[in-house]
């Protein structure tokens, strides 16, 4: 279906036969100028990279049931934003607030009010308290927005609008209640009201990307957002959608998914054949646990033989109903990254966080059935849960690990206003404890109307709990890292697979590096980042804001000096520096292990030899140099040791003379390379961003011996 088709065919979809939510009629012409933004970062890299498809759907909503002489105007990027409103700024803005751009958003908020008072400045998202004391305290700290929307913003922001129209666009003028529209009044009086209901059939929002407000955002560099469904039956503390608003999950009807899909799709290949990106986010909260979910793979899978997209599904899968998941990764070829995000599985945390309903033997099972499709799975666990301590959180570690997920991410519990997490009574039942960090490249200045703004998104997580003191944070952190260095993204699979079949523990292998005293050059690596664990965090959240307010200190930001996502930082400089040494903490930490158990014979000995060297070269020269084909001599047949879905004795694999072996990429995997290279950089801040944006697996190289062609 080319793009004409698919503009016709939505015209069919007409949704103003339906009746009205809007609570207020307009009684005048509206030549009410208003623009949306839902800004991000852009100085170092672009932080949020996502379409800004959430504003877009207020807009159409707004649109749909507003005749509005001025179509809404959308912005993603500060710079754009900045140079549209020396010409204009229009009567009414709308900011986005999430925890990657809440201080931006206020900033620009704050500077514009400075130059025009008298422009409405609205604000929405969900990066806002839960009770209303904190909320109040919100309204009174930012007097620069005017008005906060809650909860689902279509309908509320289309009500506000109308009734600021009828208003004169005077705050003061308002009359009546505005459910999910919290505001201090005239009277210095808090507006805190409870939500708007919900939509419960989404196809009532007309698709910004069908009405081509979207267009302006397919630039290469955005990945392209659809959400299929709203709401999370799962009631998890540490999720605004852990809230009882959230507990439905209402749905977008087929067709309009359909239609946005083949459409995202042919603007997707022009992109990419500009060397664009090539991947989609799915933002449902389930993806692929619903009957429904199947069809629209179905699509999926057909833009993917017309037009090669997706490449790659970022979503969250579900969390129950795993044979479902299942079928939706394999309609798709495996992009979809499935998530076993077990967060733990202890079951007193569980129960503290509401997670009890949640199938965690099911998540553990994905990871197996995953290897078969070949699927990026990834299992996601949260230090500093309620309850949570560092023995609970390594036992945890331990069975996803065996479990065999391709990655393991650990994060630390982000205190995220607007979850239960966060309330008062929570924090201290479980003694938490909390200290404050800049979030990696959510920082910068912009030129607005003629003045520099500073802004960085200050994280606030967890370090401490009655159950876990900071020693044990530091400590679990330093587990983190070396799953992140020796288990995620199959730098070292074949010699996993090796201690796999031998009925051996990955975990234990792990610990055994955890516990080994290191020197020299890899002594060096781990202090650093250990000494950036702790002089990353700040007790005082004011003291961090002061320092943001430094065109110095974000300019280190910028630069890299500070502010950087300590993990992938230095697993790319590891990769880039201490390889060799990584090499052998692999090889005398496996040969311990062996020897522990009984195994360490001279033909194993030999065996982790091989498998060592073959390990280094299949990640070797991916980022830069990528004709460098990296060539060894090889005792063992390891490609079909890898290939084995059952490994056989080792003799089995050996060569009667020693083979020369290569290793390629595919000119699929040096596209995609050539793309996220184009995209992030290969400095130590591009590779890293690289390892969070692609299933890296899949482009690690592919081996050919010396009597096969390439």
């Amino acid at each position: 279906m080319s793009l004409i088709q698919i503009n016709q065919s939505k015209k069919g979809h007409d949704v103003k036969d339906k009746p009205s939510r809007i609570n207020f009629k307009i009684n005048k012409e509206i030549n009410t100028t208003i623009w949306l933004i839902d800004p991000t970062y852009t100085q170092q890299q672009i932080s949020s990279e996502s379409m800004p498809s959430a504003i877009g759907c207020i807009a159409t909503f707004t649109e749909e049931n507003l005749n509005l002489k001025e179509p809404i105007r959308l912005f993603k990027y500060p710079e754009n934003f900045a140079e549209e409103l020396k010409n204009k700024i229009p009567d009414i803005i709308g900011f986005s607030n999430y925890m990657w751009n809440s201080e931006l958003s206020l900033a620009l908020a704050c500077r514009i009010k400075k130059i025009k008072p008298e422009v409405i400045t609205i604000m929405g998202g969900p990066n806002y308290p839960v009770t209303q004391d904190e909320q109040e305290v919100f309204l009174r700290d930012h007097p620069e927005i005017d008005f906060y929307i809650i909860g689902e913003g279509e309908v509320a922001f289309a009500n506000l609008v109308t009734a600021l129209i009828n208003a004169d666009l005077k705050k003061n003028n308002l009359e009546g209640e505005f459910p999910s529209v919290h505001f201090i009044m005239s009277d210095n009086k808090p507006h805190i009201t409870t939500t708007i209901e919900r939509i419960n059939d989404l196809s009532e929002i007309p698709s910004p990307y069908l009405e081509r407000k979207m267009d302006q955002f397919f630039d290469g560099k955005l990945q392209p957002t659809i959400q299929t469904t709203r709401g999370c039956p799962f009631a998890c503390t540490f999720c605004v959608e852990g809230l009882g608003y959230y507990t439905k999950v209402y749905r977008n009807g087929p067709e309009k998914t359909q239609l946005e899909l083949q459409y995202i799709a042919q603007k997707m290949q022009d992109a990419r054949k500009k060397g664009g990106r090539n991947d989609l986010w799915l933002v449902d909260s389930n993806f692929g646990m619903y009957s429904q979910d199947i069809d629209t793979c179905k699509v999926i899978s057909e833009c993917q033989e017309q037009y090669s997209w997706p490449d790659y599904i970022q979503c969250d899968t579900g969390k129950n109903n795993k044979a479902r998941v299942l079928d939706a990764a394999k309609l798709v070829k495996g992009a979809i990254r499935l998530s076993g995000s077990v967060q733990t599985l202890d079951p007193d945390v569980l129960k503290n966080i509401k997670r009890e309903n949640i199938s965690a033997n099911d998540l553990m099972d994905l990871a197996m059935e995953a290897a078969e499709i070949q699927a990026d799975s990834r299992s996601e666990i949260i230090l500093g849960m309620p309850g949570e301590s560092l023995e609970t959180h390594f036992k945890t570690n331990k069975t996803v690990l065996d479990a065999g997920f391709n990655k393991i991410d650990n994060y630390q519990l982000m205190m995220i206003p607007g979850t239960e997490v966060t309330t008062p009574e929570t924090v201290k039942n479980f003694g938490m404890q909390v200290q404050y960090r800049i979030l990696p490249r959510c920082f910068g200045y912009y030129e607005i109307l003629g003045e520099t703004i500073y802004a960085a998104e200050i994280e606030k997580i967890c370090t401490s709990t009655n159950t876990l003191s900071f020693d044990d944070y530091v400590a679990c952190r330093k587990l983190h890292f070396i799953i992140h260095l020796f288990y995620n993204d199959g730098f070292f699979s074949t010699l996993i697979k090796f201690i796999k079949s031998l009925n051996l523990s990955v975990f234990d292998w792990l610990k055994l590096i955890f516990d080994q005293e290191l020197f020299g050059n890899i002594k060096e690596l781990f202090d650093s980042f250990l000494n950036d664990t702790k002089n990353e965090l700040y007790q005082d959240r004011n003291e961090l804001y002061k320092l943001t307010q430094s065109q110095e200190i974000i300019d280190s930001y910028i630069q890299g000096d500070l502010g950087y996502n300590l993990l992938f930082v230095h697993k790319a400089s590891a990769l880039s520096n201490y390889i060799d040494d990584l090499m052998d903490l692999a090889k005398e930490s496996v040969l311990k292990l062996l020897e522990i158990n009984g195994y360490n014979t001279p033909e194993r000995k030999l065996f982790v030899n091989d498998v060592l060297n073959y390990d280094r070269c299949i990640n070797s020269n991916i980022f830069t140099n990528r004709d460098n084909i990296p060539s060894i001599d090889l005792s063992f047949d390891l490609k079909q040791f890898n290939s084995d879905k059952t490994t056989k004795p080792l003799i089995d694999y050996k060569f009667k003379n020693k083979k020369r072996v290569k290793f390629i990429l595919e000119q699929k995997q040096k596209d995609t390379l050539e793309r996220s290279v184009n995209l992030y950089g290969v400095t130590n801040l591009g590779v890293a961003r690289i390892l969070t944006k692609v299933f890296v697996k899949r482009l690690l190289r592919h081996t050919i011996y010396e009597d096969e062609k390439i």
